[in-house]
């Protein structure tokens, strides 16, 4: 009888929790929806693409720029990591229905490590150039290929605001395109390297890929069971892939002995890489008799090769690693690029923003549970999305929410900024 009694109570609480739990769903679907379809005013923050080109509406990564003697935030006596600051001027005069301060800036600080805690600071008058610590070891950053990772600092991105509504910025065209896959080589000049790192970083690749060659084309004939047609083309290639090897690290030693590159100097030393003979061999199985069924295909080193491609892996270390340096320089000084490659990357970089680096005042594009929008008592101060221009990455590549009392808000009190990752 008591067993009974006890089994319809867990029965019952368990039915209770699923309708609480689908009761929170719902009302929480019912909160986005109305946040989402508002017509409020959004500013969304794009990096300024080309660089300099007009008044910014701050920064995002860099230094900061404080009032003279402002203490420097932190938490649990470690210094916070500065993520950027953003003038409220240059914001809509109505975003959050009109309230909240309008002058001065808004600092963003996160610690690197410990327990998450953003801090926003609100300041205004003359301001000064502060350093900070570098953030190349939180969670948060996302290392660049560099050789300095010890003084590794966020590029720094000046940024515009463009105005949207909220609804505006959950329609479908908001979706990131996929950039299209263009046969894209070193022999185009808007991939050439452009200082003595990048030129490094193309014989480092590339040469990986030419001793592969070398070693395979010897090694692999005396480790397989080839049939007699096959096993005459590797014969025939060993010379030439050998006579590549040679050649490419002569090219590599007259590049070494270079103190500065022009980009006449450049096209040539690519022309001389692009003689080069190559081949793909791609291994597909053993038949039935043990010979091992191959496509073999004779190449030139440089040409576009399919990702499948053995010949092609070289190139995709080499263009990541282009676009990271491209950036470091470019946010630096944009006029350290050749024209061509400027060209290209702030072509890129303009549509993988077409949604900002993040927004402010309107719901956010991922799915958070913190209640807001015009319904809810909070705002969204600001939402940070994962990028590899700023350097952040927020969970598994979603974006940072910072939310904010509606009620601080109009007060210009920034003490207690609620967070929440989207997913």
């Amino acid at each position: 009888m008591f067993g009974r009694k006890k089994k319809a109570e867990e029965q019952r609480n368990a039915i209770e929790m699923v309708a609480n739990f689908v009761d929170y769903q719902v009302e929480t679907e019912r909160m986005k929806d109305a946040a989402r379809t508002s017509e409020r005013p959004v500013a969304i923050l794009k990096p300024q693409i080309p660089i300099g080109s007009g008044n910014s509406a701050g920064w995002f990564g860099g230094n900061a720029e404080l009032p003279e003697g402002t203490a420097w935030p932190e938490q649990d006596g470690h210094k916070l990591l500065f993520v950027g600051q953003i003038d409220l001027a240059a914001l809509p005069r109505d975003i959050w229905s009109g309230i909240g301060p309008r002058n001065g800036w808004l600092g963003i600080f996160l610690p690197g490590h410990g327990e998450f805690k953003p801090k926003v600071l609100h300041f205004d008058g003359p301001l000064v150039e502060t350093n900070g610590p570098p953030p190349n070891s939180a969670g948060w950053t996302r290392s660049f290929n560099f050789d300095a990772p010890q003084t590794f600092a966020l590029p720094r991105w000046p940024i515009v605001v463009e105005n949207r509504s909220g609804d505006e910025l959950h329609q479908a065209n908001s979706a990131v395109q996929a950039d299209e896959q263009l046969q894209s080589t070193v022999l185009d000049p808007a991939y050439h390297p452009f200082d003595r790192d990048t030129m490094s970083l193309l014989f480092e690749t590339l040469g990986e890929s030419v001793t592969h060659m070398a070693r395979e084309i010897v090694r692999f004939p005396a480790m397989k069971k080839l049939r007699s047609e096959d096993a005459a083309w590797f014969e025939r290639m060993q010379p030439i892939i050998l006579e590549t090897f040679v050649r490419f690290f002569e090219i590599e030693g007259r590049m070494r002995t270079k103190r500065e590159f022009t980009g006449f100097e450049t096209a040539a030393f690519v022309a001389d890489l692009a003689q080069l003979d190559a081949y793909d061999c791609q291994y597909l199985k053993n038949d039935d008799d043990g010979y091992c069924e191959l496509v073999l295909r004779e190449a030139k080193l440089l040409e576009w090769q399919p990702d499948r491609s053995d010949l092609r892996r070289w190139w995709h270390r080499y263009d990541s690693g282009l676009t990271n340096h491209a950036l470091k320089a470019y946010t630096t000084d944009p006029d350290l690029l050749p024209p061509a490659l400027s060209s290209r990357v702030q072509s890129e970089w303009q549509r993988q923003t077409s949604d900002g680096f993040g927004a402010m005042g309107h719901a956010p594009l991922g799915h958070i549970y913190t209640p807001h929008g015009p319904d809810s008592p909070n705002e969204v101060l600001l939402e940070l999305h994962t990028s590899q221009l700023t350097g952040w990455i927020w969970g598994d590549c979603y974006s940072l929410v910072l939310l904010i009392d509606r009620k601080a808000l109009q007060r210009g009190d920034f003490s207690s900024i609620m967070f929440d990752i989207t997913n």
